[in-house]
């Protein structure tokens, strides 16, 4: 069941992007198909209940939201997004925590890789991010870079390299959306973009249901 959930979740995001420039409203269907397929994945795998459980659950339902939104246009559409994937963001964040201690080691060299991509991701957004809309997205980039270094910080007794897969998958797309919102529409952005995204999600939902050996 996990593996047809995830190949439903990283097939109709593909299908999703494909149909952007015919069917608006078809696309806007796939996509939901592809986050709840995402969503189900742990419900459906009977994982063990605890905390890590419980807040990768919750981030996959507020990323739900968050592709809900963004099947629509508009500024407050892409806002409201941006606030859900931020609240996922955080809740993975939580979870990471919650799953093990932070590896020091990890944190510090990811903070520095994270802290130099994400001065240049913002530099390069600059000049072409309207201003009211600049605080929202330089907070976001701000809370995606925590929640990677994060993730990377799990790397110690509990080892999963799927968790880290995913967070730098997962700002891969969001780089992709960002360059789609606010830079160069082109359909490209959302062919990689969106089976990216959905194949992070997959991932840590799957951290959740199958053990990593």
């Amino acid at each position: 069941m996990t593996a047809a959930l995830a190949t439903l979740a990283i097939g109709s995001g593909l299908l999703a992007a494909l149909l952007t420039d015919r069917s608006a409203s078809a696309s806007r269907l796939f996509k939901i198909i592809a986050s709840t397929a995402m969503l189900l994945i742990i419900p459906l795998g009977s994982p063990e209940l605890n905390g890590y459980t419980v807040l990768v659950a919750a981030a996959l339902a507020a990323s739900w939201l968050g592709d809900l939104a963004l099947s629509f246009e508009g500024r407050s559409a892409f806002l409201a997004g941006l606030f859900s994937f931020a609240l996922a963001h955080v809740l993975y964040i939580a979870g990471f925590f919650s799953r093990s201690s932070m590896d020091l080691f990890s944190v510090v060299v990811s903070a520095i890789v994270m802290a130099i991509t994400a001065a240049a991701i913002l530099k390069w957004l600059a000049p072409y991010i309207p201003e009211p809309m600049g605080a929202p997205v330089a907070a976001y980039i701000g809370i995606i870079s925590v929640m990677v270094v994060t993730s990377f910080g799990t790397s110690g007794a509990l080892a999963d390299p799927r968790i880290p897969t995913a967070a730098v998958l997962f700002t891969i797309s969001d780089v992709l959306v960002a360059r789609h919102q606010f830079v160069q529409p082109a359909l490209a952005n959302r062919v990689v973009g969106l089976p990216v995204y959905f194949a992070a999600q997959v991932l840590f939902a799957v951290s959740v249901v199958v053990p990593w050996t």
